[in-house]
């Protein structure tokens, strides 16, 4: 599975949405829409990367955080595969 990842703000233009003021590190993730999000952010501990699936059958656990923009890619999309198979 090959899904496209580009900056929220340009996914916004796209779309023909208003954009918010959404950060350099604030990514859309796409497969035939949009089915994901992955943004950096400071929580306890540091920065971190976290991401979460915006699919209505996505079940629970749809989001998660990551050290790194390629971990949180990868368990995104593990995700994902995982819901589109009914798990």
């Amino acid at each position: 599975m090959t899904l496209l990842v580009r900056k929220q703000h340009t996914q916004d233009r796209i779309e023909g949405l208003d954009s918010f003021d959404w950060g350099e590190d604030d990514y859309a993730v796409i497969d035939e829409t949009q089915i994901g999000r992955i943004y950096k952010e400071r929580v306890p501990g540091g920065v971190k990367w976290l991401w979460f699936l915006q699919v209505e059958e996505a079940p629970l656990p749809n989001k998660g955080i990551a050290d790194t923009l390629d971990k949180a890619k990868a368990a995104l999309i593990k995700r994902y595969e995982e819901v589109r198979r009914g798990r």
